[in-house]
């Protein structure tokens, strides 16, 4: 490579002396030594750069700028596997977290958490739902919640798509549970 040549130069030059030593070696005349350089992938490339955006440029310059930009590639592509490990542990450790939940819930968990029923509440209603919770976690069903409408998915079924949906249902869960016990306490109080 000369220090003033220009990105087409180099290309040609690389061609020429792929096509060179391919004539030499088959016997065949230049021209169609040439164009069988061309029709490989290297020959692609460098036709491609003979013919392309950068031809005019300083062919060191270009080569620089190649570092630099292969450079950049190669941290974009560490910072999306990098990104795509942290979603994989992040969906991991929410699969860990609902497979405990459901085992908890299989163990009668929303019973314990209703505790007595509260003055008015029927006995009969609290158990049915303690015991329809239950079953649906045998089932390994888990409630999604999506545009205020609740859904059920089986857990082995939920994909990461779904974690928003599932976190809606747990949140919604846990607020019902918080306001009947903070009722409960409430109506103990004594004004």
């Amino acid at each position: 490579m000369h220090k003033n040549q220009r990105v087409a130069q180099m290309a040609v030059d690389v061609l020429a002396r792929q096509a060179g030593n391919r004539a030499k070696r088959t016997g065949e005349p230049f021209a169609e030594a040439l164009e069988a350089v061309l029709e490989t992938e290297a020959g692609r490339q460098l036709g491609e750069l003979r013919d392309g955006p950068h031809r005019d440029q300083r062919a060191q310059g270009w080569q620089e700028d190649l570092v630099q930009e292969r450079t950049r590639e190669r941290k974009r592509q560490q910072t999306e596997e990098k990104s795509r490990a942290q979603q994989a542990a992040a969906w991991e450790q929410f699969m860990q977290a609902e497979l405990r939940e459901l085992e908890l819930r299989k163990d009668g968990q929303l019973a314990r958490l209703l505790g007595e029923p509260l003055s008015g509440e029927p006995p009969a209603a609290l158990q049915r739902l303690a015991s329809e919770d239950q079953r649906q976690a045998e089932e390994g069903l888990v409630a999604l919640m999506s545009g205020g409408r609740v859904s059920y998915k089986r857990l082995d079924e939920l994909s990461e798509k779904d974690m928003p949906a599932r976190i809606a249902a747990n949140r919604v869960r846990m607020m019902w549970l918080k306001e009947r016990r903070d009722g409960w306490l409430g109506r103990g109080e004594v004004s």
